[in-house]
This record gives C-alpha cells, structure tokens and sequence, in this order.
C-alpha cells in the first residue's frame, strides 16, 4: 500500500522511508515526515492517519469477519476516504490529490 501511495504526487518522501528498514511505524513515519518537503508535510500527515486507519479497518474485517479483499480494493478505498475528506473542508488533502506538483 505504502508502494502504491509513494506514486502520488507529494508523496515521494514515502519512498524514502521505504527503502529504510523500520523498527516501528514511528520510525517509518518519521523518516517519511523528514523526507518530505516542509509546505507538503501537513498533507502527508494527514494522509498517513488515513491509511493506518485502512490498514488497521482492513486487518480486523479480517480476523473479526473472516473476510479480505483485495489489495486495489484497500487503494481505491483509501483515494475514496480522502475525497470524501477533501470534499468535507480537509483543505490539506484536497491538496494532496488535485493540486498540481
């Protein structure tokens, strides 16, 4: 997913933080945090809550539900989540899908 996500514009700092074996989600999100340009951060930050929030929604249909989808699923589910955001006020992940780099 984070792949997936690091082709979005604004979010080539996950990459970075990909290529780094991370202890924790903490040392992820820091080092995505650092390699992102500071007028992008807020954006990236938000995002990451989202995806986290997915992540975690997915893993308990999982195990609670026995039931999985599939991974364009998950992606679709989170750019759906952050429209809807969007579209409620969340200027910041507005931002992040329809301005331009």
């Amino acid at each position: 997913i984070w792949c997936e996500v690091a082709l979005w514009p604004y979010c080539s700092g996950i990459t970075t933080a990909i290529c780094h074996v991370s202890a924790s989600i903490d040392s992820f999100y820091e080092r995505m945090i650092s390699a992102t340009q500071s007028k992008h951060r807020q954006r990236i930050k938000s995002m990451f809550i989202l995806i986290c929030w997915a992540i975690w929604r997915e893993r308990n249909s999982k195990v609670f539900n026995d039931k999985e989808i599939l991974f364009c699923q998950i992606c679709c589910f989170i750019k759906d989540e952050i429209r809807e955001w969007a579209f409620a006020g969340a200027k910041t992940l507005r931002k992040l899908l329809w301005e331009p780099p």
